[in-house]
C-alpha cells in the first residue's frame, strides 16, 4: 500500500486521457465573452478543496485571450470590450496558451499547451477596389474576344474572409436601365472575372453600356453568400466599317440607307469650257464617311471621286472629275445637235484599300443657245378668288372656284415638255399675289387676305425672264368674289315713334332701314317683326315700312316694344342678320298736333328723259282735327328747289 501511495503522489499534473499531450479546440471567431473553450483540462490530482494536490495557473497568455477556472479546470474566452475577429486587421487565426500545473507533494511542474483554432465565419461582404471599371472597345472586334481582365489580381474584388468565404467569383447582371447590357458581354469564367464579348457592336447604334458586375463569395451555405456589386462602362469605339454617303442624305423610313440621290447641272451649248468651269453642280457633289469618329483622327481615310459609267458612252471626251474634290470640269464644247443631256453615275470610295464604294446620279442638260424670248400662251388672264380665302389660297380660273387659273409660260429655247426655269414678275399687287418658282404652268397665290368692299378687281402685268431675254408683258385681272362678310346694319340701336287713335289700318308707322356692303344675295334685306306685335303692327319684309295691322283699334295708354330682325338673303348656313327694337306710344288725337306724313321717307326713281311738269309723287299729309286752315308743304332741303316744286293744295311733287 505504502508503494501504491508514493507512486500516485508522481501521477498528480498529468493528463487522465490519451493521445496528443496538446489540447486543441475549435472556436468561431465573433463568439461571445465567457464560451466555454476547454469544459475540463482532464489533469489528474485535486485542484480545490481543503487539502490540494496540485496549482493550476496561465502561462503565455497572450493579451488574456483565455479565463481559467482552476477549480472546474475550465477555460473560458475572454473578448470584455472586443471581438475575437479572424479577418483583418485583428486576424487572430489560433490562440495558443500553457496550463501550468504544480505538484504540490513533490514541487514538479507539467505545461500543457491549449490550442485555441479560431474558425472563419462569413462575416464580410466581397468589396470591390474600385467604384467603377473603364474599357473602350473598337466595334469591330470579333465576338468571343476578351475585352477587359481589370478584375484579376488585386484589381477586383476582395473578401478578407477565409476559405470559400473568401472566394470570389464573378457574374453579370441585368441592367434595366441598359436592356442589352447582359446579354451583349458575359464573364463565362466565374473566378477569373474576364468579360467576353457575346454579340457584335455597332458603333452607330449604341456607343456606351453600362455593364452591372456582381462579385459573391462562396460560402457553402448559398443562403450564406454575400454579394457586391460594381458598374463596367464599356465604351464603343467607331471603327471603319461603313463606307462614304453622297450628301444630301434622305434616310428611307425605318433604315440606316440614303434615298437614290441624282445631282443636276446645265450647260449651255457650244460654250467655251474657260466660261463654265468649273461647272456648277446642284447640290454640290459631296461625300462624307459614314464612321465620323474613328480614333485617332489621322486614321480616318480620305475619300475619291470618280465618273463610274454613263451615257452617252462618250462622255469622257466631255467631262472630268477630280479625284479629291469632285470638282467637274468641261473638256470641249458639247455641241446640242450631238447631245441633249448625260446622264452619269459617280462613285466615292475610301482611299485605305478598303474601299465600300457609295453611287449617285448625275444628270446634266445641254441648253439651247438662249436666242428666243420667252413667251405666254394668252395675252389675258382672267381669275377669282373669294375675299374670305385664307393666305396661300390659289387662284381659279372660273367664278365657281374648281380649277386653278392655269399661267402657263414657254421658252423656244428649252423643249417644251421640260421646266424652262423662267422668272416671272409682277408690275403690281405683289404684296397680295406671288406666283409658283417653277415649273412650265405657273399658278398665282394669295399673299394677304382680299376684301371686295374695298376693291373688287386686281388689275396688273406680268412679264417672263430667262435672265437674258424677257418675254412680252400680259394682262392679268383678279376678279374678288363677294362673300357673306357683312351684317345688315340699323341705323340706330332703337327707335322711339308716337302714334294717335285715330290712325287708320294700313297707316305707316315707320320705316326702319338696313345697310349690308355686300353684294347680290348677301346684301339683300328681308325685315320681319320677332316679338311685340301683339298681332297690332306689320311691316313689309322687303321696304322695312311698319303699319297698322288691319282690324286694329289703337288703345290710348298702350305702348310696344318691337324686336324688327334684318337679315340677308344668304344661304341659311351663311345667312348673317340684326335687330333693333322700336317703340311705340299710343296717345289720343290732339286737336294741335302738328300735319304728318304716313312715311317718314319716301323712293323713287326719276327718268332723265321726264318732261318738265310730270307728276312724280302724290303726298298724302294727315292734320290735326282742329286745323281749320290749309295746309302749306314745302321741301326742307334747299339744293333741290331748283329740280322739282310741291304744289300745296294738291300735295304733288312735279318736275321743275
Amino acid at each position: 500500500m505504502r508503494n501504491n501511495s508514493f507512486f500516485s503522489i508522481f501521477i498528480d499534473c498529468k493528463l487522465a486521457r490519451t493521445g496528443p499531450p496538446a489540447t486543441i479546440v475549435p472556436i468561431d471567431e465573433e463568439s461571445r465573452n465567457g464560451t466555454i473553450l476547454v469544459d475540463n483540462m482532464l489533469i489528474k490530482g485535486t485542484a480545490g478543496g481543503p487539502d490540494p494536490t496540485i496549482e493550476l495557473s496561465l502561462k503565455d497568455n497572450v493579451d488574456y485571450w483565455v479565463i481559467l477556472d482552476p477549480i472546474k479546470q475550465t477555460l473560458y474566452l475572454n473578448s470584455t470590450g472586443r471581438v475575437l475577429d479572424r479577418d483583418p486587421p485583428m486576424s487572430i487565426q489560433s490562440i495558443v496558451v500553457q496550463v501550468q500545473c504544480v505538484n504540490k507533494k513533490v514541487g514538479t511542474i507539467i505545461n500543457h499547451e491549449v490550442r485555441i483554432v479560431v474558425r472563419d465565419r462569413n462575416d464580410n461582404s466581397p468589396q470591390f477596389q474600385q467604384q467603377s471599371y473603364y474599357v473602350a472597345v473598337n466595334e469591330l472586334t470579333p465576338v468571343g474576344t476578351t475585352i477587359f481582365t481589370g478584375f484579376s489580381g488585386n484589381n477586383g474584388a476582395i473578401d478578407i474572409d477565409d476559405g470559400p468565404n473568401g472566394q470570389i467569383e464573378y457574374v453579370i447582371q441585368y441592367n434595366p436601365n441598359d436592356k442589352t447590357s447582359n446579354r451583349t458581354f458575359d464573364i463565362p469564367l466565374t473566378l477569373s472575372g474576364a468579360v467576353v464579348l457575346r454579340e457584335r457592336l455597332n458603333y452607330e447604334e449604341k456607343t456606351r453600356y453600362f455593364v452591372i458586375v456582381q462579385a459573391n463569395d462562396r460560402a457553402q451555405n448559398l443562403n450564406e453568400r454575400r454579394t457586391s456589386t460594381t458598374t463596367l462602362t464599356v465604351d464603343v469605339l467607331d471603327g471603319d466599317d461603313l463606307g462614304p454617303m453622297f450628301l444630301p442624305c434622305v434616310l428611307v423610313n425605318n433604315t440606316r440607307d440614303c434615298r437614290p440621290l441624282t445631282y443636276q447641272a446645265s450647260l449651255p451649248e457650244l460654250t467655251d469650257p474657260a466660261h463654265v468651269n468649273p461647272i456648277s453642280v446642284t447640290p454640290p457633289i459631296q461625300a462624307i464617311d459614314q464612321d465620323r469618329n474613328i480614333q485617332p483622327p489621322s486614321d480616318r481615310p480620305g475619300i475619291l471621286y470618280s465618273i463610274l459609267v454613263g451615257t452617252p458612252e462618250d462622255y469622257p471626251q466631255y467631262f472630268h472629275m477630280n479625284l479629291t474634290t469632285a470638282e467637274l470640269t468641261l473638256l470641249k464644247p458639247i455641241n446640242r445637235d450631238l447631245h441633249q443631256k448625260f446622264d452619269l453615275v459617280i462613285k466615292a470610295e475610301q482611299d485605305n484599300g478598303h474601299p465600300l464604294p457609295a453611287f449617285a446620279n448625275l444628270h446634266i442638260e445641254i441648253l439651247d443657245e438662249n436666242n428666243q424670248k420667252p413667251y405666254f400662251t394668252r395675252s389675258t388672264y382672267e381669275g377669282f378668288i373669294l375675299e374670305s380665302s385664307p393666305v396661300g389660297t390659289t387662284i381659279s380660273d372660273n367664278r365657281n372656284l374648281t380649277s386653278p387659273l392655269q399661267l402657263v409660260v414657254l421658252d423656244n429655247d428649252v423643249e417644251e415638255t421640260k421646266d424652262p426655269q423662267l422668272h416671272l414678275f409682277l408690275n403690281d399687287y405683289t404684296t397680295f399675289f406671288t406666283v409658283t418658282p417653277r415649273g412650265i404652268t405657273r399658278y398665282l397665290t394669295l399673299l394677304q387676305p382680299v376684301d371686295r368692299e374695298v376693291q373688287q378687281l386686281y388689275t396688273f402685268s406680268m412679264t417672263a425672264s430667262d435672265g437674258v431675254q424677257e418675254s412680252v408683258p400680259v394682262t392679268v385681272n383678279i376678279v374678288v368674289i363677294d362673300a357673306n362678310d357683312n351684317t345688315p346694319t340699323f341705323s340706330n340701336i332703337s327707335y322711339s315713334v308716337k302714334i294717335y287713335t285715330d290712325m287708320q289700318p294700313g297707316e305707316g308707322v315707320i320705316k326702319l332701314t338696313a345697310v349690308d356692303a355686300d353684294e347680290g344675295a348677301n346684301g339683300q334685306i328681308v325685315y320681319e317683326i320677332l316679338a311685340g306685335a301683339q298681332g297690332d303692327f306689320t311691316i313689309d319684309k322687303h321696304t322695312g315700312l311698319i303699319t297698322i295691322a288691319p282690324g286694329v283699334l289703337l288703345a290710348v295708354g298702350r305702348s310696344y316694344a318691337l324686336t324688327v330682325r334684318a337679315s340677308d338673303c344668304a344661304p341659311p348656313a351663311e345667312r348673317r342678320s340684326s335687330i333693333t327694337t322700336v317703340y311705340i306710344e299710343v296717345l289720343p288725337p290732339n286737336n294741335q298736333s302738328p300735319p304728318r306724313f304716313p312715311q317718314q321717307m319716301y323712293s323713287l326713281e326719276v327718268s332723265e328723259a321726264m318732261r318738265v311738269g310730270a307728276v312724280l309723287l302724290n303726298l298724302q299729309v294727315h292734320r290735326g282735327a282742329s286745323l281749320d286752315g290749309g295746309l302749306c308743304s314745302r321741301p326742307r332741303t334747299q339744293c333741290y328747289n331748283s329740280l322739282y316744286k310741291l304744289f300745296d293744295q294738291s300735295h304733288k311733287a312735279k318736275a321743275h
